[in-house]
């Protein structure tokens, strides 16, 4: 039989195309194999996201985190982004909740290099409510932790992620959660106002509680409102240290009124008594300019509205704060013409606040208020020059010498150990007339250590003059 070349070529051909259509067929075959078993894969990853995003959601935190670090072992960041994103976001909210309850800023750190790794590999312009969901909860984390390890790195971190998302937000948009934001922000900047008080940083601060407050009105949101009041009146006593004092400080009694229209007792007892309390030094710091009585008696009347709460048995250190300065209240109310029975008053404030603030539990505490007790007693005697205010006077002097040494206040100590010297003196009308004329002596020599013809002219000759008139007597 004759074989033709052709033929063979076309049974080659054909061999080559069967073959080739074989192969084909097993790489189809492989390719959906392959696919079948990634969306099978894939399918039990977002089972096992969605069982663990359910137990986020039901505080169960750690069960939660086991499987995120479970899935992030074995998902390829580079293939699924979007997924990878998502349980890098969840992995941070789990650790800022961890932190929540332990306090721990390592659980912290956490949280954030996860939040930072989220928003390497999620698409923002596609997915803005993710990008913004993000940057909230990095704000606020790095916010937290500002509150343990480099306060203003931290609080600058917070302030860009809060304005980042303002970016996207508007209050005609979504006005809940720019109010929100702008809360935030506002803390943020008053956070970093309590160490750097700039005055850029403060208005900064007081832009963002305001414009908060274009949505947390007293009618719809009443506690977010006053949160927001309550804020801006600490941030108003703030800002009277370095910008303009009274109007700033008026601003102050007008944020804490409106705080109050909310804080009542009963209802919200620690909002109400710290509100009271400032309210109490607001006025009292205005009474050193208005020097005007009723400002007086509105310091008084604000810190006996903060004593409802802060029991002398419930709150002892707030209870002597305030007594405290229920007594320096007085003390300066008794410079106005005819207030002389404010000195005793002051005295009685000052002798409560020493019933719980001791010498063993708060030293610095102790000695401020055992001066001002000295202070009063000393003022006191000049008009009533009785024994036992003196020796009152003398005591509480003793006292607050027992902490305050020439080395750390020097200027201060001086003082004390001036009038000291003047408390001996007139002692020594009543008794033991030597001994305490040496006392005198003693006190006003070492007030000239730091009341030296140099540094302290006018002080100086106050006490020579009186060191003088000592030295004639016993001559």
């Amino acid at each position: 039989m004759h074989f033709d070349p052709k033929d063979a070529i076309y049974i080659i051909l054909g061999g080559m195309t069967g073959a080739g259509v074989a192969s084909l067929f097993i790489l189809i075959i492989y390719f959906f194999s392959h696919f079948r078993k990634q969306k099978t894969y894939r399918n039990k990853i977002l089972k096992r996201l969605d069982t663990a995003d359910m137990m986020l959601r039901e505080n169960m935190t750690m069960d939660a985190l086991s499987i995120y670090n479970e899935l992030l072992l074995n998902l390829p960041k580079q293939d699924e982004p979007e997924l990878y994103a998502h349980i890098k976001t969840s992995e941070g909210n789990c650790y800022y909740a961890i932190s929540l309850a332990r306090s721990k800023p390592e659980n912290l750190i956490k949280a954030i290099n996860a939040y930072e790794e989220a928003l390497r590999y999620d698409d923002y312009q596609k997915k803005p409510d993710v990008y913004i969901s993000i940057q909230v909860q990095l704000g606020e984390t790095y916010l937290k932790m500002s509150e343990f390890n480099k306060k203003e790195e931290f609080l600058a971190k917070a302030i860009n992620s809060f304005n980042e998302v303002l970016r996207l937000f508007t209050p005609d948009t979504d006005p809940v959660n720019y109010a929100s934001v702008q809360y935030k922000l506002g803390s943020a900047y008053k956070a970093l106002a309590e160490s750097q008080k700039n005055e850029a940083i403060l208005r900064s601060a007081i832009t963002a509680f305001n414009e908060a407050l274009r949505m947390y009105n007293i009618e719809t949101y009443p506690v977010n409102y006053a949160e927001t009041q309550n804020n801006l009146g600490i941030l108003f006593i703030m800002s009277s240290e370095v910008l303009d004092q009274e109007d700033n400080l008026v601003m102050a009694l007008d944020a804490f009124s409106n705080a109050l229209k909310i804080y009542t007792v009963g209802k919200y007892n620690a909002e109400f008594a710290a509100a009271q309390k400032n309210m109490g030094k607001v006025y009292a710091l205005l009474a050193l300019i208005r020097r005007e009585e009723e400002v007086y008696t509105n310091a008084t009347k604000a810190f006996y509205q903060a004593l409802k709460v802060y029991s002398i048995e419930s709150h002892p250190e707030e209870y002597c704060e305030i007594q405290n300065s229920i007594g320096s209240v007085y003390q300066e109310l008794s410079r106005l013409p005819d207030k002389g029975d404010n000195l005793q008053k002051a005295i009685a404030a000052f002798e409560e606040a020493l019933k719980t603030c001791t010498f063993e539990k708060d030293p610095a505490g102790y000695a401020a208020v055992q001066q001002n007790m000295g202070d009063a007693c000393f003022k006191l005697s000049e008009s009533d020059g009785s024994e036992d205010i003196t020796e009152k006077c003398i005591s509480a002097y003793q006292e607050t010498l027992k902490v305050k040494t020439i080395a750390d206040d020097p200027y201060n100590v001086a003082a004390i150990q001036y009038r000291l010297g003047n408390a001996y003196r007139n002692i020594s009308k009543y008794k033991e007339k030597e001994l305490n004329i040496d006392k005198a002596a003693e006190a006003y020599k070492e007030s000239m250590k730091v009341f030296t013809p140099e540094s302290y002219s006018t002080e100086h000759r106050e006490v020579y003059l009186a060191l003088e008139k000592i030295r004639r007597v016993v001559s």
